[in-house]
């Protein structure tokens, strides 16, 4: 599946005429599309829930391995019981997953809760943790984000930016999107679906980047699917990402 294939199904479908204005014209080829857009969907959801139940599982593995009693109120506990948590976060995402980053954020639990086990490790060997793993906001499953670009030493200031520049460091980005953003290109974002009003009593399906997606309707364009902030895990053990409405 290649990249951005999606893409083309972002085109409205055409406005209908004079009168109409507003609504979209329903026939054919707009049935045509919205299959193509569920079918396409589909096929991506099975693929990256195998991926999830891969990583869930290897993440259960470790902790196992790595069991641990540390002591009491310290950084190594509260890194070994974050970890605890966001696997079991991780799990509850997998079981109720209805679109592609809420599989996605069961990926990044399940790693980050491997990272922080190691932290525990580290910190109880009275060395110092690994540094967690950076990821790109555009596509979580992405490679790493590349790293923060370093202050010029002399004025103690970032270089200035150009408008590509600034928006290419916005937000943490692997070395692909951050090319893409670089060169005037939009970045290969990871998409979700949602249903949009076509008239008054119909909706269609449309795959969107998940980072458009409104925070009413779901929870993970603001940690990055989970990447982001310690409290995501407890977040999803309440069932918030249940409560989201969903479009």
């Amino acid at each position: 599946m290649g990249r951005w294939w999606w893409a083309a199904l972002l085109r409205r479908p055409q406005a209908g005429p004079a009168g109409s204005r507003g609504r979209l014209r329903a026939g054919p080829m707009a049935k045509e599309r919205q299959e193509l857009v569920l079918r396409e969907w589909a096929a991506l959801l099975e693929q990256l829930r195998r991926v999830a139940t891969a990583r869930v599982a290897d993440a259960g593995d470790a902790l196992r391995a790595g069991e641990l009693a540390p002591p009491p109120g310290s950084h190594a506990e509260r890194d070994y019981l974050w970890a605890l948590e966001a696997y079991e976060a991780a799990g509850r995402l997998l079981d109720d997953a209805a679109d592609l980053p809420d599989l996605a954020a069961a990926v990044v639990l399940a790693e980050r809760a491997v990272e922080r086990l190691e932290a525990a490790h580290a910190r109880l060997a009275g060395q110092r943790p690994p540094a967690a793993k950076r990821r790109c906001s555009y596509n979580p499953l992405h490679a790493p984000a590349r790293r923060e670009q370093k202050q010029d030493g002399r004025r103690g200031r970032r270089a200035r930016f150009g408008p590509r520049e600034a928006a290419a460091e916005r937000w943490p980005a692997c070395e692909s999107c951050h090319r893409d953003l670089l060169a005037g290109r939009p970045p290969d974002v990871l998409p979700a679906l949602v249903r949009v009003r076509v008239s008054r009593r119909r909706t269609a399906p449309v795959l969107v980047p998940y980072l458009a997606v409104p925070r009413q309707f779901s929870p993970w364009a603001a940690s990055a699917c989970g990447a982001y902030g310690d409290a995501v895990p407890g977040f999803v053990l309440r069932g918030g990402h249940r409560r989201e409405a969903r479009p």
